[in-house]
């Protein structure tokens, strides 16, 4: 199933009703923006509640995301500074790498999520109307891109409401 507009921002995501563990929805997702794939769609077994909960709280904390000073760098700049303040082991105190982690990982996006996500690395932020999404793909090339968050409330909460349907099919 694809939910959005793969050239924009779209969820594809797919439930595996083999397993047989009725708690959690199992099966295989990968995000794509600008057409290119963020995941691996071809990573089985991946706990889609997982992501369910990750976008939740993504989607409470989207108004947090508008930072004047971060709005003035260019994708790859604050995808380099996100980087370095969330997973580059530096010089920096216990202190320092606890504040940032405070003050920068809400913009991390689904790093590490479920394994389709492995070896990505995701971060976004927002100027008000729009999402700025940048990521790593597996490969470890850099891609960027800009849309209306109102398409990525939109898509996001169908895939939730999605998890929630497949959840009461299952039983």
């Amino acid at each position: 199933m694809v939910i959005g507009d793969k050239q924009t921002f779209a969820i594809e995501c797919y439930h595996d009703p083999t397993t047989k563990n009725y708690k959690y929805i199992f099966g295989r997702i990968c995000i794509f923006v600008s057409g290119i794939p963020l995941g691996d769609i071809h990573e089985t077994t991946c706990i889609l509640d997982v992501i369910k909960e990750h976008l939740l709280e993504i989607n409470g904390r989207l108004e947090s995301l508008n930072d004047k000073k971060l709005q003035q760098l260019s994708d790859r700049d604050l995808f380099n500074f996100l980087n370095k303040a969330l997973y580059i082991d530096d010089d920096r105190t216990l202190e320092e790498v606890r504040d940032d982690a405070e003050k920068y990982f809400k913009y991390d996006f689904l790093t590490n999520a479920v394994e389709s996500f492995d070896g990505t690395k995701s971060f976004m932020a927002s100027d008000g109307a729009n999402i700025r999404l940048m990521f790593t793909d597996t490969e470890g090339y850099f891609h960027s891109s800009h849309f209306p968050k109102d398409l990525f409330l939109r898509v996001t909460t169908s895939f939730i409401q999605w998890i929630k349907d497949e959840k009461l099919k299952a039983g």
